[in-house]
């Protein structure tokens, strides 16, 4: 596969990045998880984050369409907010096309968008993996960490 150069995506790519991302939540098997109107939400939460510069994509295209992107976001909530470092950096939204798979794409784009995060000044980030994509993180540095979740309801324990 010929060298594939990283972009920085920009607002006018959001609806591909959303559209991306809600096909990494099919394969995921969370769909049925989301709101109804969740793809509005991630588009607005995004735009905002965009304007704020909150968050960046790095993305990767092929004859013109996006095929594989990673995101960074700086997020401070409940606890961290309280911290002297209140904020830390979150990675999401990796994900490449399948037939675009296996050429370590997702592990580069995650470096460019772990380059932000450290630009940025962050020193904490964290992600939420899927089992097919450890390695990858592993790889990059990233250890397990204390978290630990409990899933209570109804709907958290049905699949449909």
């Amino acid at each position: 596969m010929e060298a594939m150069e990283i972009e920085t995506a920009n607002s006018s790519d959001l609806e591909r990045i959303v559209h991306l991302k809600m096909a990494m939540f099919k394969e995921a098997g969370i769909e049925h998880l989301l709101h109804e109107d969740s793809r509005d939400r991630i588009y607005q939460d995004y735009r905002e984050m965009y304007s704020n510069n909150d968050a960046i994509h790095y993305a990767i295209r092929v004859d013109g369409i996006i095929v594989s992107i990673a995101g960074a976001f700086i997020k401070s909530d409940i606890p961290y907010r309280y911290f002297k470092n209140s904020e830390y950096g979150f990675i999401g939204d990796v994900y490449t096309v399948s037939e675009f798979r296996r050429n370590g794409l997702a592990t580069r784009l995650t470096g460019s968008a772990l380059a932000w995060l450290e630009n940025r000044s962050v020193t904490s980030v964290r992600l939420l993996a899927a089992p097919a994509a450890k390695s990858i993180y592993t790889k990059l540095g990233f250890k397990r960490s204390d978290e630990m979740v409990l899933d209570i309801g109804k709907e958290q324990n049905t699949t449909h």
